[in-house]
């Protein structure tokens, strides 16, 4: 049973509550704001109301805020504060694997350079807790030019609508899963690349969802590494619900459930991992780039080492 506290009447469950507060001419997140404040612990607004049980799990209005908190704090504050944040994720997601950088920043929390900076190695810490490592900071980002041997080349898939443009050989051709493939396969550790605009992005981790994790599955079976490459910033995916060009009138998939869905297939297979870059010019670059990484693509945090400007 839930108590609205303004008329004291009980209700079967939440949904019965929220209807019933129109009877007191309130919105869902005026009632919860004023029966039940809580404050930015940074900069001390109240949190801002997306749903109840963020509003009542949440301590910040932004990454940036509970940053700026944190480095007010104690270093045994700040250590516990975040080492909390990830074994609550862990429990309650039932989670193997270590949080990548998309995780990490698309939950709106410190990313990997901040974690750290406070643990020393974020992967060693995060072993401790019982986490299962994908990745390790490699020692150098070795890019090998591969394409010096006459039979390397890029192959396009027949689909790819806008290929993107190469300034290496490069030839169309029919694939099994993916858009992007390299001609001598086991060279570039059998990484596949799948390109898509952020409004593709947007669209396949919604209405097309179980399409594409069929498509995962089948570069599983093959034995295949797919990077699932996004010719978009990060930021613009975690925020396309404020831009005009992408977010229409009553469209209602939003960020959060884009986001938790990416989540969702990042923990369930190991053989992925999504990467969004700036632009259409820079996805072509990152391709080369994969390519030539043999080996290394596999054992890297990608979006870390693309934020921190050395991939």
């Amino acid at each position: 049973m839930v108590e609205c506290k303004i008329c004291k009447a009980f209700f079967e469950d939440d949904k019965s509550l929220h209807h019933h507060l129109k009877a007191h001419k309130l919105h869902v997140f005026e009632y919860y704001q004023t029966t039940s404040p809580r404050y930015d612990l940074y900069d001390k607004n109240l949190i801002l109301f997306k749903n109840k049980k963020q509003y009542f799990e949440t301590d910040f209005n932004s990454a940036k805020n509970m940053r700026l908190w944190l480095d007010q704090q104690l270093p045994e504050k700040r250590i516990d504060y975040l080492k909390n944040i990830l074994l609550k994720r862990r429990d309650e997601k039932s989670l193997i694997y270590t949080l990548s950088q998309v995780e990490l920043r698309s939950l709106k929390i410190p990313g990997l350079k901040y974690y750290n900076k406070v643990f020393e190695n974020y992967y060693t810490f995060c072993e401790s807790l019982g986490f299962k490592n994908k990745y390790s900071f490699p020692k150098k980002v070795a890019i090998k030019n591969i394409f010096e041997d006459s039979a390397a080349k890029i192959y396009i898939d027949t689909r790819e609508q806008l290929p993107l443009e190469f300034d290496c050989p490069s030839e169309v051709k029919t694939l099994k899963f993916g858009d992007y493939a390299f001609s001598l396969s086991e060279k570039a550790g059998r990484c596949y690349v799948e390109r898509k605009s952020l409004n593709d992005f947007i669209g396949t981790l919604s209405g097309g969802f179980e399409r594409f994790e069929n498509e995962i599955i089948r570069a599983k079976e093959a034995g295949a590494y797919l990077v699932i490459l996004i010719e978009d910033d990060l930021n613009n995916a975690l925020r396309f619900n404020t831009l005009e060009h992408l977010y229409k009138k009553g469209m209602k998939v939003t960020p959060e459930y884009i986001f938790h869905n990416v989540r969702q297939l990042i923990q369930k297979y190991d053989h992925i991992q999504f990467l969004f870059v700036k632009n259409r010019q820079e996805a072509s670059q990152m391709i080369k780039k994969l390519f030539s990484n043999q080996n290394q693509v596999k054992k890297m945090d990608l979006q870390f080492h693309y934020d921190m400007g050395v991939l």
